[in-house]
């Protein structure tokens, strides 16, 4: 299910309602419960972000197997299709690293062994940025009821960032066994929040790009019928933050100090002024992962 996006426009004059994130991170890790959660999720913004220099990685927590109502598909089969799905729609982000827990679709909680699994895999790719779905949200309007695996993901990733992944008491095999550091993640992103407070700028390779993955999911729909609807989204978020196009979440910056929390690229933009005033314009390339 893909980020709510604002319904309305500010009145003319007006700040724009959902705050700008324009800051890379470093590393970035999508924790969604299915194949194809991602996708609808996070594509777009990966697809920017890796484009920046940004290490994208996706950890899918269940195998995905449930997702058929045909009897005549063998156990696993599905699971196997959905996954090498997955890997291809990856690949038109630009991400290459793409992990699944295997636990089981459709009856997933929020256990221990779940939040040991995230705990382990964070302290492993050590992301700046962690976007997951917002368990908090329930229901969509009323045509959708959110899966409950959709909320158990979400909820076990919250809690392996915060306290488990920071903390070395904290499945302290990891550490003692491993030698898998606490970790602190510093952004959470949440998506299809019903209170989305931030935005992330896209181009429209990225919109692009995001079509390309969800394309992939062909064991699960046709996204040609949703473009029409991801567009407007898009649009219509972007209005809701002063760009032409951006995918929003409700958003936490962990970082304890207040005055180190800048999310907008003044510097980088001031040093591009200054370029360009030196050396004639050049086009972007539009992307490297088509």
């Amino acid at each position: 299910m893909a980020a709510n996006a604002p319904t309305s426009d500010p009145s003319p004059g007006a700040s724009p309602r959902l705050e700008l994130f324009e800051h890379i991170p470093e590393r970035a890790l999508v924790i969604v419960a299915h194949p194809d959660d991602c996708d609808f999720l996070a594509a777009s913004v990966l697809s920017a972000w890796v484009r920046q220099g940004c290490q994208g990685a996706i950890c899918l927590v269940t195998d995905g197997d449930a997702g058929s109502d045909d009897p005549s598909i063998p156990a696993g089969e599905l699971s196997r299709i959905r996954l090498q799905e997955q890997g291809r729609a990856a690949a038109h982000l630009g991400v290459d690293q793409v992990r699944c827990l295997g636990y089981p679709d459709g009856i997933l909680q929020n256990t221990l062994a779940v939040r040991r699994d995230l705990v382990q895999l964070i302290r492993e790719i050590r992301p700046e940025a962690v976007i997951t779905m917002d368990p908090s949200n329930r229901f969509f309007g009323r045509g959708y009821l959110n899966h409950p695996d959709h909320r158990a993901a979400g909820e076990a990733a919250l809690d392996a960032v915060f306290p488990s992944a920071r903390d070395s008491r904290a499945f302290p095999e990891l550490l003692r066994d491993q030698g898998l550091q606490p970790h602190k993640v510093r952004f959470v992103f949440l998506g299809a929040s019903a209170d989305p407070d931030i935005a992330v700028p896209l181009d429209p390779i990225d919109l692009e790009n995001k079509m390309a993955a969800l394309g992939e999911h062909r064991s699960q729909f046709d996204a040609g019928e949703m473009r029409e609807g991801m567009e407007r989204g898009a649009r219509e978020t972007g209005r809701q933050s002063g760009v032409e196009l951006a995918e929003s979440y409700r958003f936490f910056d962990l970082v304890p100090n207040p005055s180190q929390r800048s999310y907008r690229r003044e510097i980088e933009q001031e040093a591009a002024i200054r370029q360009a005033e030196i050396l004639p314009a050049t086009p972007e390339p539009a992307t490297d992962w088509g």
